[in-house]
């Protein structure tokens, strides 16, 4: 996973790279070639991408396998002479690290970014047995995987202690993702009413922006949003992104009536999305993905200044306490009233956009990256 893809870990990828790449280090990338995707490449000083060949995923259009890869690894690692070897995918190219690593014989590194075996990623297995088998199968798989590393990181607390609790032979440290606080964060009062003119955009704005896949709930968010728009007729919900799901979320959306209050921008270019303040439309940022780590779209949507209102469970626990709400995982109701009660709130919604631009801080690219560089000098 990194760029020219758009998710959560490409962006956090890319953003360590780049200050790393700043502050002096020489960094190699190797990712799966993806020719299909038509977006600009990521560049950076010194840091170099190597694309390896690939076969398709089949679970998602833009996600590739990396297959025979080794020996190019291998090619430019003699070359590079790297320090360490640092791995962020459980899967093919997972193994390239682990076996580079070996014939290297330098200090490995993985960062478990998404435990597979949350239900929600296995939701497309219809039998509670096949479940079950795939859960053991695979926490035995990415057991066998990360006990090859050196240092086992994670960006999510509550993660890093799941997984040591369920036997990682290797302790699990904390890493959360970095984010560029530098981004301009503020729209004149002139640039915020063109931008919902050009969105057909209501006075009140609910904020959904990310990848738009099935284990990310948008269609309960759709569900919550209706709840809400019964009630009030001044308020739009703008989803930003784009998706395999995004078919499934434009019929539900049409079939709840809701053509004028649910607005699907598709893709955006991630840099102009940070740049233009598009972000700051949004009153709340609202989500009902159970399975969220350390999400980058929550901690940008914090960034400009967003409460949030999301589920309570995994790494979200750890980002939403006085900045916004959480509700029990699959309660459309909770989180209508949860977000009905910020958007309509004046005074709740002031004090809950302050604490999300206190707690952001903490999360800076810049301190994350740090903390990295002192994970690699003692490892090495």
């Amino acid at each position: 996973m990194f760029l020219p893809q758009v998710n959560g870990i490409a962006t956090s990828l890319s953003n360590q790279a780049r200050i790393l790449g700043e502050l002096g280090h020489n960094i190699l990338i190797f990712t799966p070639k993806l020719d299909g995707i038509k977006r600009e490449r990521f560049k950076a000083k010194n840091v170099t991408v190597v694309h390896l060949p690939t076969v398709p995923a089949l679970i998602y259009t833009e996600f590739k396998f990396g297959v025979f890869g080794l020996p190019r690894v291998i090619q430019y690692l003699t070359k590079f002479k790297p320090d360490i070897i640092h791995l962020h995918s459980p899967f093919t190219i997972g193994m390239d690290a682990v076996m580079a690593a070996k014939i290297f014989k330098k200090p490995l590194v993985g960062t478990v970014h998404i435990y597979f075996t949350n239900s929600d990623y296995l939701r497309f297995v219809k039998y509670k047995l096949a479940v079950k088998l795939l859960d053991k199968v695979s926490q035995s798989y990415l057991n066998f995987l990360y006990s090859q590393c050196n240092m086992v990181l994670s960006p999510s607390k509550i993660l890093a202690s799941e997984l040591n609790k369920n036997g990682f032979k290797r302790q699990v440290s904390y890493l959360p993702n970095g984010i560029d606080l530098n981004q301009p964060k503020h729209l004149s009062v002139k640039a915020k009413e063109a931008l919902k003119k050009k969105y057909g955009l209501k006075e009140k704005v609910v904020l959904h922006f990310g990848r738009l896949s099935y284990e990310k709930n948008v269609d309960q968010l759709i569900k919550a949003f209706h709840i809400l728009a019964k009630n009030h007729r001044d308020i739009s919900l703008l989803i930003i992104g784009d998706g395999p799901a995004k078919k499934s979320l434009i019929k539900l959306t049409k079939k709840l009536g809701l053509e004028k209050e649910i607005i699907f921008t598709g893709f955006i270019d991630h840099q102009y999305l940070l740049s233009s303040g598009l972000l700051g439309l949004g009153g709340v940022f609202a989500t009902a993905s159970a399975m969220e780590n350390n999400p980058m779209a929550v901690l940008e949507a914090m960034s400009f200044g967003l409460p949030i209102v999301g589920v309570k469970q995994a790494g979200l626990i750890e980002l939403v306490s006085s900045n916004g709400f959480l509700v029990k995982p699959g309660d459309t109701r909770g989180l209508a009233r949860k977000i009905e009660q910020i958007v309509y709130d004046v005074k709740t919604a002031d004090q809950m956009k302050e604490k999300s631009l206190e707690l952001i801080k903490q999360y800076s690219v810049e301190k994350t990256v740090n903390k990295l560089l002192g994970f690699y000098k003692d490892l090495i």
